[in-house]
């Protein structure tokens, strides 16, 4: 193109390089204004399928930022490779505010140190706001003699290798959190991995497996049933929603904390104005009654942070899920 413009007369050449020019701004990423945001339907992915606590939580709070924002907020479910699938697709989409992600504890704390490969980075990702943590319950099947956290890690001890626990996949939180468990109470486990939360819940209440980590209304819902028992809250407090349950502190290891969390995240290079706008609306939909009454009735509560703050908090999940993985000998994928 240079060597063409050459040979114009200045006149045509000073023209063709203003179509030039403005055919570049043609083509670029055109500029959202805060005010007007949004003016189109947003897209909020989820990484995981419909049913589980992310969508559910996705889905109220979209709900409600919709209403207040004037534009629907819709939630797509992107489901698979622990997390990785609907991650990478919102890292590669457009900056500009109208795709955002939940991002949890599996997709922005453990996937980056377990998964050698992985198609995207968090560094992907610009943050906007916390938006809620649940403290997840250790539970056992009916099948199994324990009664109590105690009387089950006297079992694994008295039988090394007989028990065995589900997770909803290798690297999971729960595949992760019950090797925390196993390396703080000195047992051995077999881990039998599964693609997703229901289908090792449906093993556990089967007999199919003995234990398993999950959240705490999942496994109040089946306890009521008579189809599980719940024998610790894997948090730093008890959980309302089983309020009679003792924590793993209580019963001798503190150091077995086990929280799903989530905050929302776009695209990085989007637009600081908009990130504003995104995080004071998600914050006020996270303080409306039947929202806070329904994340309580899950074992949950808020994450009040700022984006700042959320990336710092993820980083420092992942420093803590990295030394378990050192500690229990974990082979990366």
């Amino acid at each position: 193109m240079n060597g063409s413009l050459k040979t114009l007369s200045p006149t045509l050449r000073n023209t063709a390089l203003g179509l030039c020019a403005m055919a570049g701004l043609l083509t670029a990423t055109p500029v959202v204004r805060a005010e007007d945001y949004p003016s189109k339907p947003v897209r909020v992915v989820v990484p995981w399928p419909a049913g589980a606590i992310t969508d559910a939580l996705a889905r109220r709070l979209s709900e409600q930022v919709g209403s207040q924002l004037g534009q629907p907020f819709i939630v797509d479910n992107r489901p698979g490779a622990s997390g990785s699938i609907g991650t990478s697709f919102a890292a590669k989409s457009a900056a500009d505010g109208y795709t955002l992600m939940v991002a949890s504890s599996d997709t922005h704390a453990i996937n980056p140190i377990y998964y050698t490969k992985l198609p995207y980075a968090t560094a992907d990702f610009a943050d906007v706001t916390g938006l809620a943590k649940f403290s997840y319950i250790i539970a056992v099947g009916k099948h199994v003699p324990a009664n109590s956290l105690r009387e089950f890690v006297a079992l694994a001890k008295a039988q090394p290798g007989k028990y065995s626990y589900a997770s909803w996949g290798n690297g999971s939180l729960a595949h992760l959190g019950t090797e925390l468990f196993k390396s703080a109470a000195g047992i051995d486990l077999l881990h039998v991995p599964f693609q997703g939360t229901a289908p090792g819940v449906t093993a556990l209440i089967s007999s199919t497996v003995d234990l398993m980590i999950m959240p705490a209304g999942t496994a109040e819902h089946q306890r009521k049933a008579g189809k599980l028992k719940i024998l610790a809250v894997a948090g730093p407090m008890r959980s309302s929603v089983v309020a009679d349950v003792p924590t793993t502190a209580e019963t001798g290891y503190p150091s077995v904390i086990v929280q799903q969390w989530f905050g929302l995240v776009v695209p990085k290079g989007s637009q600081d104005g908009v990130r504003s706008r995104l995080a004071a609306a998600f914050s006020r939909a996270l303080t409306q009654k039947d929202t806070a009454e329904w994340i309580a009735s899950e074992g949950g509560e808020p994450l009040p942070l700022n984006g700042e703050q959320f990336k710092a908090f993820a980083q420092s999940e992942s420093q803590r899920w990295r030394k378990v993985i050192a500690d229990a000998r974990i082979d990366l994928q």
